[in-house]
């Protein structure tokens, strides 16, 4: 039976939310799993596990598109809305979806990730090698962001040594809440990336290489090829989705080893531990927070009455800390099993760079246990003030025993 829903006070944009997420969550969830909000303009919010993962599978009616379709103006997956990015695949809806993402598939594989690992190691060493005689290290600057950084540009063939400019940007868009100078410096940046993708984007069409670049500008979809337009929204996104996510990600779980480092020793003695701590960081922190969805047609959810345009914030954060779904959900269980958290969103928009977290997170995790076993957090540590889309960290210092480099590994 519908019932009237109760008006929460939730934004995912402010200091309060990310000051305690989960509580804020906890709250929302003893109260219905399916919540009205007035900020930004008015919107549901979910925070039951159920009620995510079902409106996350059902694109026909909680749709991910921007613009206007079916006689409905579609608002993409951000609240509030960002009128001047396009992100695609992520903001359509299948079929046109699906089509995407066959293009981009190769690229992500596991084969594909597998055969890249020793770049991927390379490049960590490196970032550890400039700081490693110093004993001093700020996890975030110094190597969870330049990483996955580095990692994203190489697959989408972009230059290696311009990795700062991209990190700043992406990690501007989601540190900052729209509207602040922060938000627009980086949302400029980015603006200005698009432009040097441009040019890649040219070059591509006549120059092939084995990289996804290439694989957009060479595609064929029914029968076309991908426009420039289209080809630079998909590498925005991936540029956006590859970098600071994992970073996130990364930060985190260095801060939950500083505080158990019993669980660290266990991680640098059996590697094969490092796939289960993965998936519970992801499930305990989620580094996506949510995504947003507008409503294509009256329905109902969780006993709410949902009404064609209404837009909706599906959160992965609060559905993966449902009791009904995650035993003990407020402690980090390193080897939780079954884990069937939503940190890489549901559904056919599930997260395309799974793979590719899963294997740079082992990748530094493991370099950091390897070569700094002893860091401990030092003063100084800043967390994100908006984490409205990423749950993430601006500085992350720590002390360690001072080593030595190992240069470039073959």
């Amino acid at each position: 039976m519908t019932t009237d829903p109760p008006v929460v006070e939730f934004d995912h944009l402010s200091p309060r939310y990310a000051a305690d997420p989960h509580e804020v969550n906890r709250s929302l969830r003893a109260r219905c799993p399916v919540a009205w909000t007035e900020a930004h303009d008015g919107f549901w919010v979910t925070s039951a596990y159920a009620e995510t993962f079902a409106a996350g599978r059902d694109a026909a009616t909680f749709s991910s598109r921007k613009g206007r379709h079916g006689g409905l103006d579609h608002t993409g997956v951000v609240i509030p809305a960002e009128p001047t990015l396009g992100l695609l695949p992520v903001e359509v809806d299948p079929p046109e979806l699906r089509a995407y993402r066959r293009v981009m598939n190769p690229a992500f594989t596991p084969k594909a990730v597998a055969e890249l690992v020793p770049d991927f190691e390379r490049l960590a060493a490196w970032c550890v090698d400039r700081v490693i005689e110093t004993g001093e290290i700020d996890f975030v600057e110094d190597l969870a962001s330049p990483v996955p950084a580095m990692v994203t540009l190489l697959i989408v063939g972009l230059p290696l040594e311009d990795w700062e400019r991209y990190a700043r940007a992406f990690h501007g868009l989601v540190a900052h809440a729209p509207g602040t100078p922060g938000h627009d410096e980086a949302l400029a940046l980015i603006h200005a990336i698009a432009a040097a993708v441009g040019d890649e984007i040219a070059d591509r069409r006549e120059n092939p290489r084995d990289d996804l670049l290439t694989l957009l500008t060479q595609a064929d979809i029914d029968g076309r090829g991908l426009t420039d337009d289209e080809v630079a929204s998909i590498v925005t996104t991936t540029l956006g989705g590859g970098i600071d996510t994992t970073t996130a990600l990364i930060a985190s779980a260095l801060v939950h080893l500083d505080q158990h480092p019993e669980l660290r020793a266990r991680l640098a003695d059996d590697e094969t531990y490092m796939s289960a701590f993965c998936e519970e960081m992801l499930r305990y922190t989620s580094p996506v927070q949510g995504f947003a969805r507008t409503v294509t047609a009256d329905t109902e959810l969780g006993g709410c009455p949902l009404r064609r345009g209404d837009r909706i914030f599906l959160s992965w954060a609060a559905a993966n800390h449902d009791p009904e779904v995650f035993e003990r959900p407020e402690e980090v269980v390193p080897d939780r099993s079954p884990n069937r958290h939503t940190g890489f969103g549901v559904g056919q928009h599930r997260c395309i760079g799974a793979n590719l977290a899963r294997a740079e997170f082992a990748v530094v995790v493991r370099e950091v246990l390897r070569r700094m076993p002893d860091y401990r957090l030092a003063d100084g540590a800043e967390r994100y003030s908006n984490i409205g889309t990423v749950n993430g960290w601006h500085r992350l210092p720590a002390r360690f025993t001072p080593g030595r480099p190992v240069g470039s590994r073959s």
